[in-house]
């Protein structure tokens, strides 16, 4: 007893003590609470600490002190005097790209390069047979011997019979005759050909039986017509850019830094780029077949040459008369015979007219497309009719045709026409890209640690704009240019009101020429003289149209045609009617709408001007 005594005792004392220094409110606002001198928090798994206290009776129980939450790191104050401290948000330095210099601009070099055309050879051919035409008093045996053949020969080739009676006018094929011939090379044209040989197209056409619209295969051989002159080959200079110039290439090898800067440079902010001209749409292109007939003309009966007939030993008038169905009285008066009509053996009397088949020629015929229609040869058909191969031929006249001529009916010929029609500058709708805005000036530099290296990055040099190429084309001329230019050259197709003149017409439209009122019927005549280039209606919007193009790069369109009076290829003169007026093209009112167009150079593409700019008063 006495021993548990003495032990309480000993525990009141330790109480008491430990009031006396700390006053322990729990609840208080002003409560202080002692902090403890072990650990409020456990240590993380694995991490090695000291036991923790024990409670003890004697030392009263244990409570806790204020928390104070988790332990946070900061950095260290900067030295004063040293580098600066760099943020960990602030990203990491990064040079800029190596400067690129612009590309330099070669200018292109021309040069002079001559060629030639039409090199084929002239060579020994074969040409077209011999012909004859029978004159009175004319036997075989003596036309055998002119054409260099036998008289069996000659009836073979003619299909004469025994006793061979021949007519005046009759036409004699005999062998083949020996010609020049051109061997056609790659790239030739017939009017190439034409030219060296100082011919025309159509008589080179005509001489080989064929159209000059025909192609030419690489090695046919061309019979070349009489009276042809060879000059040679074509010789053609042109100027070409060599190859490798005109070219953008770098002006030096890329600028490579070799150390940092020590500051950051400035922002480069690039030239502006200047926004290129809308470029114009690609030509918009219309093809069309166009079948052409001709040689339409009707084949009619024709007085031909009298009978002939060779008197042979013991005939008699009257035999004679019956043989050529006719009377004994009329064959003596067209022969101016007297009796007692005495006759002798080899005496020629000529009888009654023959009738012979005859062509019409009707506009724009030739021997060539009328020999192609009666399966004979242009020179038969010349010769029957005492013609050269390359005479015109008027509307009307009465081609006589030879024997065995082989009616094949009107000639058709298929011509594909590509015709171009120059568009209108291209808008477009999307707006340029807007340049990026120059990003904000660094409020604070910068600075890397510091280099051992001495180096320095020189300045920056602005970047400079490459210089353009020269313009090949010229610029387009003004209206008092273009007018200079015209002046005196056109003629008003017709006179009427303008009902729409030449320019834009809002809402993105535009009229390329002005559009005349007219009588419908009312006749259009060429403005110029020139070659038709197009003549048709396969163009939408025009209706009936022609195109003629005139020398010097202009050119006129006639459109809304109620008819048309040309055909493609053919050359008019100023003031020859080339349509009439009307409505064809879906317009209201009979009108014409008439375009002049020009080009300065070959290169170039005509383009629409103000016909009342080069029109007389």
């Amino acid at each position: 007893m006495t021993l548990s005594y003495s032990r309480t005792a000993l525990i009141l004392l330790a109480a008491t003590s430990l009031s006396a220094c700390t006053t322990y409110t729990p609840f208080g606002e002003d409560a202080q609470v002692a902090r403890p001198n072990y650990p409020t928090r456990l240590p993380p798994p694995g991490a090695e600490t000291a036991p923790a206290p024990q409670e003890t009776q004697e030392q009263g129980p244990m409570r806790p002190g204020p928390s104070t939450g988790p332990v946070e790191s900061r950095p260290l104050d900067p030295v004063p005097n040293g580098p600066a401290y760099v943020t960990p948000s602030t990203p990491p330095y990064t040079p800029p790209p190596a400067y690129q210099p612009p590309p330099v601009y070669t200018p292109p070099v021309m040069q002079t390069v001559t060629r030639q055309t039409v090199t084929g050879k002239v060579v020994e051919a074969a040409g077209p047979p011999k012909s004859h035409t029978v004159k009175s008093g004319d036997n075989l045996d003596a036309i055998a011997r002119s054409m260099g053949t036998t008289r069996k020969q000659l009836a073979d080739d003619n299909d004469l019979k025994e006793p061979y009676v021949l007519r005046p006018g009759k036409v004699l094929k005999g062998p083949s005759s020996d010609a020049k011939a051109y061997v056609v090379g790659s790239g030739d044209t017939l009017y190439a050909i034409a030219r060296r040989f100082s011919v025309s197209g159509p008589a080179l056409a005509d001489a080989n039986d064929m159209s000059v619209d025909d192609p030419l295969a690489v090695g046919k051989k061309l019979i070349l017509p009489d009276g042809f002159k060879d000059n040679g080959p074509t010789t053609i200079t042109t100027r070409v850019q060599v190859p490798g110039t005109g070219v953008q290439a770098p002006a030096q090898a890329p600028f490579q830094p070799q150390a940092p800067t020590q500051q950051r440079p400035p922002a480069y902010t690039p030239p502006p780029v200047a926004q290129p001209e809308p470029e114009p749409e690609p030509p918009r292109t219309t093809t069309t077949s166009t079948t052409k007939t001709s040689v339409t003309g009707k084949v009619v009966e024709v007085a031909g040459p009298p009978q002939i007939y060779t008197v042979k030993s013991g005939q008699a008038l009257d035999a004679i008369a019956r043989a050529m169905d006719t009377t004994r009285k009329q064959l003596a008066d067209d022969n101016k015979l007297k009796e007692p009509y005495v006759l002798h053996a080899g005496d020629k009397l000529k009888g009654p007219k023959t009738t012979v088949k005859a062509y019409v020629a009707g506009s724009g015929d030739t021997l060539a497309l009328i020999a192609k229609r009666f399966s004979v040869t242009p020179k038969a058909l010349a010769a029957e009719n005492g013609m050269k191969i390359g005479d015109a031929i008027k509307s009307g006249r009465k081609i006589t045709l030879p024997d065995g001529y082989k009616d094949k009916g009107p000639v058709k010929e298929t011509v594909r026409t590509t015709v171009t029609l120059p568009s209108e500058p291209r808008r477009d709708p999307t707006p340029p890209p807007s340049r990026p805005a120059t990003p904000p000036p660094v409020s604070q530099p910068v600075t890397p640690p510091p280099s051992t290296s001495n180096y320095s990055r020189p300045t920056t040099p602005t970047p400079s704009r490459p210089t353009p190429p020269p313009s090949v084309s010229s610029s387009p001329l003004s209206d008092s240019q273009v007018t200079a230019q015209g002046r005196g050259r056109f003629n008003w197709p017709l006179r009427g009101d303008i009902i729409s003149e030449f320019g834009p017409k809002g809402t993105g439209q535009r009229n390329d020429g002005l559009n005349i009122r007219a009588t419908a019927g009312e006749a259009v005549r060429a403005a110029a003289s020139g070659d038709v280039v197009y003549a048709g209606d396969q163009v939408p919007g025009f209706g009936n149209l022609v195109l003629i193009k005139h020398a010097d790069g202009w050119v006129t369109a006639y459109g809304h045609l109620a008819r048309v009076d040309v055909k493609m290829q053919q050359k008019v003169v100023q003031g020859q009617q080339i349509g009439q007026a009307g409505a064809s093209g879906g317009v209201a009112e009979s009108q014409l709408h008439f375009e002049v167009r020009y080009a300065s150079a070959p290169s170039e593409r005509a383009r629409p001007i103000d016909p009342k700019l080069v029109l007389g008063r």
